[in-house]
């Protein structure tokens, strides 16, 4: 990507931010502010900009445009609708799920069966009664309802990384699943049939996004006590390497789509731009590593060297730079493998498609019905893959003992 052609994605995509705002001041804002009057609910500071303003900018901006961008087209008004109020619901099942202790299948009750307001929570009456406005001008499909299940199910998991004796590969693995079924429920909003590949890229799309926030985060998470990648990997070139190997994993999967060559660099170039500003982040808390040591106790660090500034000019040159230099991050499909790929076998299962298992080198490959995930354990003993295959229930035996026993690479 050279300076015109950044130049004019760059000005789209502040117009496409502007489009927005507008359309959840004339759309959302009436909406939620109608349902809080009657309700005698006041929306906190904190509230208001996650509402009205961050979860439906970043839904539609950083989530459903990009999608549709390795389609050709852009979002029709229709599927702006679903997507702003969705977005705007999502923050508040995030609240009750986090702040007010409910459970995913209370939230999954709540917005699948169409209830009255009778002895719930004022926040939970509000998330009623904007289910109910979606539902006037869109009928709640199954595969929305099926995916949205499991992203509520993921994102109560998600509260394991408040747990300090969380390791390192289970926060990737909580922040890959949880996002990824969220982004996955985005795209069922929008009117498409979404191949495989695209469904692929468009999971792997969320692990990115979420490094891209936690990197903006940096302090309040520390604060907050929540664990993530950028505070418990041992150092920050370790936290540089993931990410770039994620965004190259995420622009080979772009490049695997059956979609022109036109699609799959404009896809690629729109993410460069969001994305690009980790890399400027990562350089200052690089920086901050290097005064306060290697290993540094994050919680101990200042305010002003975990906060990245753009209004600062070095910052937003940088920014330039990195998100050139990322347009240009373009391995070829095969690339994203760690390690060889094995025959595998199709499986009778729910949640498995396929099996496969090298019995000299005690390497077990699963792949994920939903996800078309495919991930490698390592050191499996004969005796547990014939007891996995024989089990009454594939998917409740690789959940409950194959998983998080084994060490593993994600291999597709």
């Amino acid at each position: 990507m050279n300076t015109l052609q950044l130049l004019k994605y760059g000005l789209n995509l502040t117009l496409d931010g502007y489009k927005q705002l507008a359309f959840i001041n004339r759309f959302l804002k009436p909406l939620v502010f109608k349902h809080c009057k009657r309700l005698g609910y006041r929306l906190s500071t904190l509230e208001k900009k996650k509402i009205l303003f961050y979860y439906p900018v970043y839904t539609v901006l950083a989530c459903a445009q990009m999608y549709v961008t390795i389609k050709g087209r852009q979002l029709t008004k229709n599927e702006t609708k679903r997507l702003t109020l969705v977005g705007a619901m999502a923050t508040i099942c995030d609240d009750l799920i986090d702040e007010d202790n409910w459970s995913r299948e209370q939230i999954f009750h709540l917005l699948s069966k169409n209830l009255n307001e009778e002895g719930l929570t004022t926040k939970a009456k509000l998330l009623v009664s904007l289910n109910k406005e979606l539902q006037k001008f869109w009928p709640l499909s199954e595969k929305y309802l099926k995916q949205l299940k499991m992203a509520l199910e993921w994102q109560a998991v998600s509260g394991k990384q408040s747990d300090p004796t969380i390791t390192l590969d289970e926060i990737v693995h909580v922040c890959r699943e949880k996002n990824g079924h969220t982004s996955l429920m985005f795209a069922t909003l929008m009117d498409e049939d979404w191949s495989k590949k695209e469904l692929q890229f468009i999971y792997q799309s969320a692990i990115v996004g979420q490094l891209t926030n936690d990197s903006f985060d940096m302090y309040f998470d520390i604060q907050n006590g929540i664990r993530t990648y950028f505070n418990t990997a041992p150092t920050i070139a370790d936290v540089r390497k993931f990410f770039v190997d994620e965004c190259s994993k995420l622009h080979a999967m772009v490049m695997a789509c059956d979609t022109s060559l036109k699609n799959k660099l404009n896809t690629i170039r729109r993410m460069s731009i969001l994305h690009a500003f980790t890399l400027t982040a990562l350089d200052q808390f690089q920086q901050t590593e290097d005064k306060y040591g290697e290993e540094v106790d994050w919680k101990t660090v200042p305010r002003k060297d975990l906060v990245i500034d753009m209004a600062l000019n070095k910052n937003r040159f940088k920014t330039v730079g990195y998100m050139k230099w990322l347009s240009k991050v373009i391995p070829e499909p095969g690339d994203m493998l760690k390690t060889p790929t094995m025959k595998r076998k199709p499986v009778k299962s729910s949640a498995l498609k396929s099996v496969g298992y090298n019995e000299e080198k005690k390497l077990l490959e699963v792949e994920i019905l939903e996800t078309g995930r495919v991930y490698q354990y390592k050191e499996v003993p004969l005796e547990e893959y014939i007891s996995f295959l024989e089990a009454p229930s594939l998917g409740i035996y690789y959940n409950k003992i194959i998983k998080d026993r084994y060490e593993h690479d994600e291999v597709f």
